[in-house]
């Protein structure tokens, strides 16, 4: 009777199994996984404890938690975890192909209290799809930047070009505007000396006239 019991328990290890642990006693499942295969333990206290052969809830006195270990097909501990109160979630990677065993044990205690209500799910492979869409998440977040950033890159060489258009033309225009100058006061001392040669010629005009007179 008690393999038919371990029989039915592997049968369901991929459904939710509850169970009531005791104190000092070690309960064991175990499956057979195949190598780099992910496996997700869902653990959870389930109640504060009950005494033994009774069914009333009792004060919580489980401190130092419940403990899971996970052994490898070599029998060396692959993983732990310490359930204390509530829903927990352990996780690992199957370096190996085997049976990995997952061994639930709750301290001996000196009060009453020694069962407590726990439930166990493990399952295969479960987050390969969650890890992938994580992964797709991370590469379009990178794809996100690296798409800003070459924007950013972008609008900077647009910049950088809008900046050199406008020195060119703004020393086009400075060009420009110190040809014109030079021209203008090219020409205002050409306009001088003229005037200042006409005045001169005027000048001995006027007075080799008024000499003869």
């Amino acid at each position: 009777m008690k393999y038919l019991i371990v029989l039915v328990l592997l049968f369901n290890l991929n459904q939710c199994i509850s169970f009531y642990a005791k104190e000092g006693v070690e309960k064991c499942f175990s499956d057979e996984v195949p190598s780099q295969t992910i496996v997700v333990i869902y653990h959870e206290l389930m109640s504060e404890g009950v005494a033994k052969n009774e069914k009333r809830d009792m004060p919580k006195m489980i401190k130092d938690g419940i403990t899971l270990n996970v052994y490898g097909p070599d029998s060396n501990i692959v993983k732990t975890a310490k359930t204390v109160e509530g829903k927990n979630k352990l996780s690992f990677t199957a370096k190996t192909m085997g049976r990995y065993k997952f061994c639930v044990i709750k301290p001996k205690q000196f009060w009453s209290v020694n069962e407590y209500k726990y439930s166990i799910k493990i399952q295969q492979g479960v987050d390969h799809n969650l890890q992938d869409a994580a992964n797709k998440t991370h590469v379009e977040s990178i794809k996100d930047r690296i798409s800003a950033l070459k924007n950013r890159t972008e609008d900077f060489i647009s910049l950088q070009q809008l900046n050199r258009e406008q020195e060119d033309k703004l020393t086009t225009q400075s060009i420009d505007i110190s040809r014109r100058v030079t021209q203008t006061t090219i020409l205002q001392i050409v306009v001088l000396l003229a005037s200042g040669v006409y005045q001169i010629w005027s000048l001995k005009k006027f007075f080799k006239q008024r000499f003869l007179m």
